[in-house]
């Protein structure tokens, strides 16, 4: 009986720790404002939105144990070989690396920009593969944040403090009777939401993801790392398949008319 006992409670606490888990609020999120959970063919999981402008939250949320989160990233997968504008107020554009490290023993990013994507901007903005990664980082190879699938972009959002309750933007959607809320409920959980207003074009999709250093303290010792927002708690947009079609009929069009030479 005594080993039954044990093993029971033994259970119980692998449950508790388990939920606890499945509950706890990721470091790092993104949202879109009047977006929708679902799935983007392989891009699984993410809050979708097809407007071209659009508000992206972007969220710092801190546990009991941490101390800080600072170099905090906007991350931006497109695809590979496209070439496009984007606009993004408030956040600044990384294409270089750091000459030293700062302050703490690291920096971001970890790489020179190495090819152009934005038109709308002048010299080398983009990166083909993830070495602009902090040296050392493996994160999640969530879809569509991978090499061969995407070219990437980063932004400097700054760093997030403990200002303020936040969301929980948790696009899962492997629940078939899961109902993604207009506004996602309020968790008990203290961080910062910033918002940054963006305008995208030429791109066939744009995919938002956030990492930054966390440091935390577990009573002993101060222990630092670098994560990323999970596959469930991140942000796409893809324009709607009508403004996609206006968009191959205009280049044919132009492409007709040059052929024709009236342009």
């Amino acid at each position: 009986m005594k080993v039954l006992n044990v093993s029971v409670g033994f259970v119980l606490v692998v449950l508790l720790l388990l939920n606890q888990s499945l509950l706890a609020i990721p470091t790092f999120q993104t949202y879109i404002e009047g977006s929708t959970a679902g799935n983007a063919g392989a891009d699984m999981q993410s809050w979708l939105i097809t407007d071209s402008t659009f508000n992206l939250v972007v969220v710092g949320a801190y546990s009991a144990k941490t101390q800080s989160l600072t170099e905090v990233t906007l991350l931006l997968s497109v695809p590979q070989g496209e070439t496009g504008t984007i606009s993004i107020s408030g956040a600044t554009l990384l294409t270089d690396k750091p000459p030293v490290p700062n302050v703490d023993g690291y920096y971001n990013p970890n790489a020179d920009a190495d090819i152009d994507l934005l038109t709308n901007v002048l010299g080398v903005d983009g990166y083909s593969d993830k070495g602009f990664l902090p040296e050392g980082v493996n994160f999640n190879n969530h879809y569509p944040f991978q090499e061969g699938v995407s070219d990437f972009l980063i932004y400097g959002v700054g760093a997030f403090d403990p200002v303020g309750e936040i969301h929980n933007y948790n696009a899962d959607t492997t629940d078939p009777d899961y109902v993604a809320p207009p506004i996602p409920l309020t968790d008990n959980s203290l961080g910062e939401e910033k918002v940054f207003e963006v305008s995208v074009s030429g791109f066939s999709w744009v995919h938002f993801d956030a990492y930054g250093y966390e440091v935390t303290d577990n009573g002993r010792v101060l222990k630092a790392t670098w994560d990323i927002s999970p596959g469930s708690h991140d942000a796409t947009y893809i324009p709607a398949p009508g403004a996609v079609l206006l968009g191959g009929i205009g280049v044919a069009l132009v492409g007709w008319l040059r052929r024709r030479r009236t342009l």
